[in-house]
């Protein structure tokens, strides 16, 4: 199995090297090129199923560096003083290897249609292969340090990818927020890695579980809590959750890839892999951030009037959803809703792409009635929103309801009741979502003369459909009509054995007023509070729809005093370094043309002058030196008789 081992990050990043250096010579070729690697990677995955499913854990490694024998003395491989990297193949990496290949592939083929004529064509699938490579590359790492590397590769890929329009300033600054968010998240993984490669000796996944008792909890919880502050970043968790929702400036497949298959699920890789290093302190930790995002950011959405901005905080709050599972310890549960979410989110996106490429519009206030202008794309947007909702039996139901399940017998009495307000809130938002944009009369006329609705092409419905069909059938991996084969795959040996009734009404009752919110609230506008408690709502919904104030916040107690800071030692060094240096260099200046001055005026004329007096002096004294006797004996003559004449 070795070779398909390797090819599954070798053909995207080779793919990317392709197009990198000859992608203008391949033209609209390109995009064959990054959705045939990223197939063949899909087909790798697949021909690694049938070991993977049996329980067989698949691994290649190679030795990398070298180090002294008293470095690796009482370390695994001691024998051996070499650090060995490689890749790894199990039930975890396995279904994450399926959901970036797979959903990657679809996103990649609708982007043949929805980036057609852009002038980076061929440079956006370099970008969109090399993102791939580099996420499959953290997921088949089997060393923190192999992972650390691709988990960069990964911001840099976003970076590139969200600023790909750089020339709107939106987009360029987008890029940018992204970049610098995430890395205050990155700094706390590198801090947790390098931690515990000094306390712990060891950078290996499997090998962490031995680490309970070699290292004190203390200790551990503060390692875990490190790597889960990286995990917080990239999956975009409360309070560094500001960069998605801005991210959505980049092109929409690109929103797509991230937020269903990419750099979000990354996070909650991460957590999902190092769990065993987790305590019960970090957990709890884990399931209070969770949860707060989930919730937050899920009546935030609420409030949100741009479909793509809707889908980001929709995104953010199902984040919040998984962490709030991993918090619970159900490592099983978190990823297989991340794998329901994939389908149903990535098939969301590309609907909104679809309303975008056809309307050129996606505010929800000049969107509506789309229905009979975009069938296909109102068809499976309307599973996409079934399916999120949690409504039996489409796939997002047995995932959320697993989550359900957990909470009611493994987490606080308050758990459950959180937790299905929270499911009330998403189907509320997203059939507000659905409604508002193909559902009543066009809001406006306006531009539609020279933009008319009409369905997308084929080449982009067609990976719509088949997200389609993953959203309203992948869950069914997990439930027990089939007898729980994905939670099998993720190590869970006995999965719960049926459907509780009590979750299942709670669940029904949950979509179903969320369903009626988002009908009486988002479409007909309606107040459905007491007339006492308006106020009160009123302000909650000015704070939800200001995200509450979590930017300005940042502004405000971060960024500005930054700025102020640096805009004070600019000055400072301007006024106080630059002025010091050059007040020096101006005296110095100034003393040397003194100095010049004196020389030239003083010392020179003083020099010249007894120069010429000792010139003058020889001028005059080589008059009577002739060499004529004669002349001497005159001298003498005259000499005597003036003396003669001064002494009479």
């Amino acid at each position: 199995m070795m070779p398909a081992l390797l090819w599954i990050p070798l053909l995207p990043l080779a793919a990317f090297a392709l197009l990198i250096t000859c992608g203008r010579r391949l033209g609209r070729f390109s995009a064959v090129v990054t959705v045939a690697a990223l197939a063949g990677s899909g087909g790798a995955t697949l021909a690694l199923a049938e070991p993977v499913f049996h329980g067989h854990r698949l691994s290649v490694q190679w030795a990398w560096l070298s180090l002294p024998a008293a470095l690796t003395a009482g370390q695994a491989g001691a024998g051996d003083p070499r650090w060995a990297l490689g890749l790894s193949v199990d039930g975890l990496s396995w279904l994450m290897l399926a959901v970036v290949t797979g959903v990657g592939t679809m996103i990649a083929l609708y982007s043949t249609g929805y980036m057609r004529g852009d002038p980076r064509y061929s440079r956006f699938f370099a970008y969109l292969a090399l993102f791939c490579a580099s996420m499959l590359g953290l997921v088949l790492a089997d060393h923190f340090l192999l992972l650390y590397a691709c988990w960069e590769l990964v911001g840099l890929c976003s970076y590139l990818l969200i600023s790909f329009w750089f020339e709107r300033p939106s987009a360029a600054a987008a890029g940018r927020k992204a970049f610098i968010t995430t890395r205050i998240g990155d700094a706390g993984l590198l801090a947790g890695i390098l931690w515990l490669a000094w306390a712990g000796g060891t950078l290996r996944f499997e090998e962490f579980a031995a680490l309970h008792g070699t290292l004190s909890g203390g200790r551990l919880t503060a390692i875990s809590l490190l790597i889960f502050l990286g995990a917080v970043g990239k999956s975009a968790q409360v309070p560094l959750h500001v960069w998605l929702p801005d991210a959505m400036e980049g092109p929409t497949p690109v929103s797509a890839l991230i937020h269903a298959a990419t750099m979000v699920a990354a996070g909650v890789y991460l957590v999902a892999r190092t769990l065993p290093l987790f305590t019960p302190e970090s957990l709890r930790v884990v399931l209070a951030v969770g949860l707060v995002t989930h919730l937050a950011a899920g009546t935030v959405a609420l409030t949100m009037t741009d479909i793509k901005r809707v889908l980001a905080y929709s995104t953010i709050s199902q984040l919040g959803l998984m962490m709030t599972a991993l918090g619970l310890g159900a490592q099983a549960l978190a990823m297989f809703h991340l794998t329901t979410h994939a389908c149903f989110k990535a098939l969301l996106f590309l609907g909104a792409g679809s309303v975008i490429h056809a309307t050129h519009e996606q505010e929800l206030g000049r969107l509506g009635g789309l229905r009979r202008a975009m069938p296909w794309t109102a068809a499976v947007f309307l599973v996409a929103a079934v399916s999120m909702s949690g409504v039996f039996p489409l796939s997002g139901f047995w995932s959320k309801d697993a989550i359900l399940l957990a909470a009611r017998h493994g987490g606080p009495p308050w758990l459950l009741g959180a937790l299905l307000a929270g499911a009330v809130v998403t189907t509320a938002y997203i059939f507000r979502l659905y409604l508002r944009c193909f559902h009543g009369a066009a809001a406006s006329q306006e531009g539609r003369a020279s933009h008319p609705p009409h369905e997308s092409p084929m080449v982009m419905v067609l990976p719509m459909a088949v997200l389609a069909l993953g959203a309203a059938a992948v869950g069914l991996a997990g439930s027990p009509w089939l007898h729980h084969p994905l939670l099998h795959l993720l190590g869970v040996t006995e999965p719960h054995g049926g459907i509780e009734a009590p979750i299942l009404l709670w669940s029904t009752v949950a979509a179903a007023a969320g369903l009626w919110l988002a009908w009486s609230v988002g479409v007909r506008r309606a107040r459905p509070l007491p007339a006492f408690l308006r106020p009160l709502g009123t302000r909650l919904y000015t704070l939800a729809a200001h995200k509450y104030y979590v930017d300005e916040w940042y502004q405000r107690v971060v960024i500005g005093p930054c700025l102020s800071a640096a805009r004070g030692l600019s000055r400072f060094d301007l006024r106080i370094i630059d002025g010091a240096v050059n007040g020096a260099g101006r005296a110095g200046w100034a003393v040397a043309r003194w100095k010049e001055r004196f020389d030239r005026l003083v010392v020179d004329r003083l020099v010249n002058g007894t120069a010429a007096a000792v010139r003058a002096t020889g001028a005059g004294l080589r008059w009577i030196q002739t060499g004529i006797v004669h002349q001497y004996l005159l001298v003498v003559v005259v000499a005597v008789v003036l003396v003669s004449l001064v002494l009479k």
